[in-house]
């Protein structure tokens, strides 16, 4: 499929290929993950200067980004499974 899109210069691997008597059928949904971010327009932001976050913040508003490794600080040593018996961890 990689070969026919670019081949084509279709903008995404999501389509199909069918016939229909002598025709070649090809039907697309689109050019994104289906996660509501529209590559295109974060693409427009960026290049307008805008930030990682801000483009994230504009198509998932409701989304609070995390940097993983201020979760180590908050972990509960005694909460995490260790081994197979799945106990608390020994001190």
């Amino acid at each position: 499929m990689k070969h026919v899109r670019e081949d084509l210069r279709l903008k995404s691997t999501f389509f199909s290929v069918d016939t229909s008597g002598d025709n070649v059928v090809l039907k697309g949904r689109g050019f994104g993950h289906a996660v509501g971010l529209c590559q295109e327009g974060a693409m427009a932001m960026a290049r307008a200067g805008y930030s990682y976050t801000d483009i994230l913040h504009h198509y998932y508003s409701s989304v609070h980004l995390v940097d993983l490794a201020t979760l180590d600080f908050f972990r509960d040593d005694s909460a995490v499974p260790v081994g197979l018996g799945g106990g608390p961890k020994q001190r």
